[in-house]
C-alpha cells in the first residue's frame, strides 16, 4: 500500500460534530463519492474507530488514522495521519513500516518537502481558508497552495481548511484537484450531495 495515493476526496470525520447520527452521515458521505477518510477523533475509542473501519471497508474506501499511529497499525488501518506538533514523520514511518501510508499537514513549502523526505506518501497543506474545525482564523496567502504543489515534485498534496463547493474554484485556480473537508459534507443537510457536488467538481478539473 505505500506509494502513490490515487484519492481525491479526502473527509476528516469526526462524529462528535455531526448532527444527529454520525454513521448515517459517513455511510452518506461515502455514497456521494467520497473516496478517503481520516479517523479524527483526539481521545481513544477504538470501538469506534472499529466501527468506522468496518463502514468504510465495506465500501472499499481506505480508512487512515489521525495522530495514532500505533491505533492504526492494531485496526490494520490503510495508514496513519500527524502533525506538525504530534510525532514526527521520520519516527512515523519507522512504526508504520512501508505497508501503510503516511500523511503529514504542513503549512508552509519547506515543512512540504521535509515531510516528503522523511517518507510521508502525501501531505495535506493549508489551511487553505479560516476554519473553525481547528480554530485557524487565517487562511493561506494567494499562490502558497501552488507552491506547496510544485515544492512536492508530483507527489499528492490535499488542500485542507475551510473548503466548500462555493469557494472551491480557489483551490482549483491553483492547479490542485485533492482536498480534505469536514463541515462541508459533515454538517450538510444531505451529505451525500454534498459529496457528490465536490466530487464532480474535482473530477471536472481533472478532466
Amino acid at each position: 500500500m505505500h506509494g502513490p495515493i490515487p484519492h481525491a476526496l479526502y473527509l476528516l470525520f469526526t462524529p462528535s460534530i455531526c448532527p444527529g447520527d454520525p454513521w448515517a452521515r459517513l455511510e452518506a458521505a461515502l455514497d456521494g463519492g467520497v473516496d478517503l477518510v481520516q479517523w479524527r477523533v483526539k481521545h481513544a475509542d477504538a470501538e469506534a474507530a472499529r466501527r468506522c473501519l468496518e463502514i468504510c471497508s465495506a465500501r472499499n474506501v481506505p480508512l487512515i488514522v489521525n495522530d495514532d499511529v500505533e491505533l492504526a497499525a492494531e485496526l490494520g488501518a490503510a495508514g496513519a495521519h500527524v502533525g506538525q506538533d504530534d510525532l514526527d514523520a521520520r519516527s512515523a514511518r519507522r512504526r508504520l513500516g512501508d505497508g501503510r501510508w503516511l500523511g503529514v499537514s504542513t503549512h508552509a513549502t519547506d515543512q512540504v518537502i521535509r515531510a516528503f523526505e522523511d517518507g510521508a506518501d502525501h501531505v495535506g497543506f493549508g489551511p487553505i481558508h479560516p476554519t473553525t474545525t481547528k480554530g485557524y482564523v487565517e487562511g493561506q496567502p494567494d499562490g502558497a497552495l501552488r507552491e506547496a504543489i510544485a515544492a512536492a515534485g508530483g507527489r499528492p498534496v490535499f488542500a485542507i481548511g475551510g473548503i466548500r463547493l462555493d469557494n472551491l474554484d480557489r483551490v482549483l485556480e491553483q492547479g490542485c484537484t485533492r482536498i480534505a473537508v469536514s463541515s462541508a459534507i459533515l454538517a450538510s443537510p444531505d451529505p451525500r450531495r454534498a459529496a457528490a457536488e465536490l466530487r464532480d467538481a474535482l473530477a471536472r478539473a481533472r478532466a
